[in-house]
């Protein structure tokens, strides 16, 4: 699930905004009420998307935060604020964020805020490739964002195991769960890092890191049997290193 940090110096708008978020289906840590609490937010939980209040107490603000974000992270980030000037607006532009919500706002203004934050983040931040992929896959540096029902989850590319095709659908294996989306190998295999995956057949795409054995003909991941086509069986198996 998205992780979603939490910015604001005011308890009950941390709490209110936790609740929404929860009621919503993403993952929230402990928030945090000043800069020091907002850098150790980054730092030990790594969050997907951060969720800023602009003036908050303290020398450093939510704008300070949001710039050390832009330098040090890789996630979109939304400011929220009681206050919409001009001199405010301005400053929040510092450091070009992704979304902005005027306090008070609902449970449904916020989630639209925040996927379509994480929608046009991952569109101006993937590689460019030769195929678009279709709107249930958004990518991030380490991870992949595939679209099921109404939310977006997050699988780390390490823990993907395989991608086998069912036709014009592709179904992602991880250790604990299987995920479908509509889309093609092909279009995979150009926008996953190619250091780690590996199209072995015109069916299926593994995880190098994940196959526990390997022969000629297929090789085994978790215990299932995915087969090496001839064509590209000796690029296979050259990028195994094998002994």
């Amino acid at each position: 699930m998205v992780k979603i940090g939490i910015l604001d110096d005011e308890v009950i708008i941390c709490e209110t905004i936790s609740k929404y978020l929860r009621e919503l289906g993403y993952t929230v840590p402990e928030y945090a009420m000043n800069y020091a609490e907002g850098i150790e937010l980054l730092e030990q939980q790594h969050p997907d998307i951060m969720l800023l209040d602009i003036n908050i107490g303290g020398e450093k603000n939510g704008v300070d935060l949001a710039l050390h974000i832009r330098e040090k992270y890789n996630i979109p980030l939304i400011f929220i604020s009681s206050y919409s000037d001009k001199s405010t607006i301005e400053s929040a532009k510092k450091a070009q964020p992704n979304g902005y919500l005027v306090k008070p706002f609902s449970k449904e203004d916020l989630y639209v805020a925040i996927e379509v934050s994480l929608n046009n983040f991952a569109a101006n931040t993937s590689p460019p490739k030769k195929n678009e992929l279709n709107q249930q896959i958004k990518l991030l540096n380490d991870a992949i964002f595939i679209k099921q029902d109404s939310l977006y989850t997050k699988i780390y590319f390490k823990d993907i195991l395989y991608i086998k095709s069912e036709g014009v659908y592709a179904e992602f294996y991880s250790k604990e769960k299987k995920y479908l989306i509509r889309e093609t190998l092909k279009n995979l295999i150009e926008i996953l890092p190619s250091d780690s995956f590996f199209l072995t057949h015109r069916s299926y795409i593994v995880n190098i890191n994940a196959i526990n054995a390997v022969n000629s003909e297929y090789v085994i991941i978790e215990n299932e049997s995915i087969p090496i086509s001839r064509a590209i069986k000796d690029d296979f198996l050259k990028r195994l290193n094998l002994i």
